[in-house]
Parts: structure tokens; C-alpha cells; sequence
């Protein structure tokens, strides 16, 4: 690619490991308007993958938040289940719930915690997706884990049947794969963070993943580990200012500041994007390795 892209993109659901589904950004004043200040000041764009469940509760925080910022909506699922999520009905059921609330369909879908079966992306080409956002081309352990080093960290395209989709992999450094959206940064710290970034370069499109979350203490309800909950809290009251910080990291480096719909129609047009028939699909959730006892060996990575 001869252009560099960076984009917010904010996953909009419950706070993690908050079994009411609250959000306090949406509930604290003070927290909103922070952000909001944060983004107007940074002039940048934001796509939201919406949880459209979500808007029963917080439509009209939402519908405040897309009229204080540039922002646009892409799906994160209706439920919010790992399990489900790349289901034809669940991906069907979130785009209607979201034309009903702003006459707009998605043309792009992220998978909860990259939960994507070759199923799924078969469902989101039939449905006329553009892009996909839900691949970690990295190494994460524990209950919600995957190892996929395999996978492009780059765009890559899709086919299937001379159709295809445009895969925007959650952003990975060069060579040691480690995951470097928000939630990251935070737990190395920003030191270490662009320590690292300079070592091993980003890709040249970088979805800079965020919740609203990382940016503040979420209530925690009962059930979150030790590690879990050393890692949600690690520099927590430094959220808002590494986000920032790193805004203007990639400005410097001479990224553009886009929508992922804007570079989704950006990658379209070049000759020579990679891609990967739909057989050769391999995502890799550690629940599904077939040493795992619940296993049901390759069920992410077949057709259902």
C-alpha cells in the first residue's frame, strides 16, 4: 500500500465482565464529555461496531454520541455471544436492528472477540458485507485465547465463488504478533508500547481497537480473575491520555485518519490486494484445539 491509514474504531457494548450491561460512559456525564473533548481535539473519525442490543438501554446515548463526533456504525452482533455471533440469523437480526434505528445498513461486521468461523464469513459475503474486522493474527492464552500467526496482519481479501470480502485484521505488530490496540497499550504501558512500535513497524492500516472501557475503571462483577481484573485496571486512570498519545503517534508517522468505511473503498481499488479462497479458512480458538477436553476439534473452522 502506498497510503497509511488509522482508525478509532470502538467496540459499543456493556463494559467488560459487567454482568448488567452498563456502560458508564454513557451514564456519567463527565465521562462522555471527556471523550468527546478527547476526539473533537484530536479531529479523528470513529466507527463504532455497534452490540445493537445495546441501543434499548442506550439509543439515545448513541444517537448524542453520533451527533458530538464524526461516527459511523458498523455490527458487533445483536447478543454479544461468542458462540452465535457468525450465525446467519444473529448477523441478520443486528443489521435490521440497525436500519430501525438509523436507516442505514452496515458494510462492515467484527465477530466478539474474533469469534469467526469460515461459516461466518461465508454468511457475511452472501449478505453483502464489504469488510470483516475480526481476525487476531496473534497469540492470546486463556479462556477466551486464539493462535493464529498464520494469518495475514495486513488486508487481506476473501473469495469465494467470484465474490469476495476484505478481512481488516485487529492490529499486530511485525514479527512478534502482539496485539497493540488500547486494551494493550495500557497493560504494557505506552513506553514499552512504542518502545516495541519502533522495533517491529505497524501495518500499514492500523483499526486501533478501543472500548469505552479502556478508557476508565469499569464495576467489575463477581466472577473476574486475579489476571483479569491486574489487566482491566493496569493504568486505568490513564486511559483517555494514552488514547491521545497515541493519536498523535500515528499522525507523526504520517497516517491518515479515516473511517473504516473510507478505507475499506480505499483497499478496494488496488490491484494486488492478497487473498485467500474461502477453503483454505483457519481460525484457531484455543477452546477448539483438540487437546482441549470440551473440544469439538475444527468446528471454527468448518462450514455449519
Amino acid at each position: 500500500m502506498t497510503r497509511k491509514f488509522f482508525c478509532i474504531t470502538m467496540d459499543i457494548e456493556a463494559d467488560y465482565a459487567n454482568t448488567q450491561g452498563h456502560i458508564r460512559m454513557f451514564e456519567e456525564p463527565p465521562l462522555f464529555d471527556r471523550f468527546v473533548q478527547l476526539l473533537r481535539r484530536s479531529g479523528v473519525k470513529v466507527t463504532g461496531f455497534l452490540v445493537t442490543s445495546i441501543l434499548t438501554r442506550y439509543g439515545d446515548a448513541v444517537r448524542r454520541l453520533a451527533s458530538e463526533i464524526p461516527l459511523e456504525f458498523a455490527l458487533h452482533s445483536h447478543h454479544h455471544n461468542t458462540e452465535t455471533s457468525a450465525e446467519r440469523n444473529e448477523i441478520e437480526l443486528a443489521q435490521r436492528t440497525l436500519v430501525e434505528f438509523c436507516g442505514k445498513p452496515s458494510i462492515g461486521y467484527r465477530a466478539p472477540i474474533g469469534s469467526i468461523t469460515r461459516a461466518g464469513i461465508a454468511n457475511l459475503i452472501d449478505l453483502g458485507f464489504r469488510y470483516d474486522a475480526s481476525v487476531f493474527a496473534s497469540i492470546r492464552p486463556g479462556r477466551n485465547g486464539y493462535w493464529n500467526t498464520h494469518m495475514p496482519i495486513e488486508p487481506f481479501r476473501v473469495t469465494s465463488a467470484g465474490r469476495s470480502i476484505l478481512e481488516f485484521p485487529f492490529p499486530a505488530l511485525s514479527t512478534i504478533r502482539l496485539n497493540f490496540g488500547l486494551p494493550w497499550v495500557k497493560l504494557f504501558g505506552l513506553g514499552l508500547s512504542s518502545l516495541l512500535m519502533r522495533v517491529f513497524p505497524p501495518p500499514s492500516v492500523v483499526a486501533f481497537t478501543t472500548h469505552a472501557h479502556d478508557l476508565y475503571a469499569p464495576h467489575l462483577s463477581d466472577g473476574v480473575t486475579a489476571i483479569e481484573k491486574m489487566a482491566l485496571l493496569r493504568n486505568t486512570d490513564k486511559g483517555f491520555d494514552i488514547l491521545e498519545a497515541m493519536i498523535e503517534r500515528f499522525r507523526s508517522a504520517g497516517y491518515e485518519f479515516a473511517f473504516m468505511s473510507e478505507i475499506c473503498e480505499y483497499v478496494d481499488t488496488l490491484p494486488h490486494v492478497p487473498s485467500m479462497p474461502i477453503e483454505q479458512w483457519r481460525y484457531y480458538l484455543l477452546k477448539d484445539f483438540p487437546w482441549t477436553k470440551t473440544s469439538t476439534a475444527t468446528s471454527k473452522n468448518t462450514p455449519s
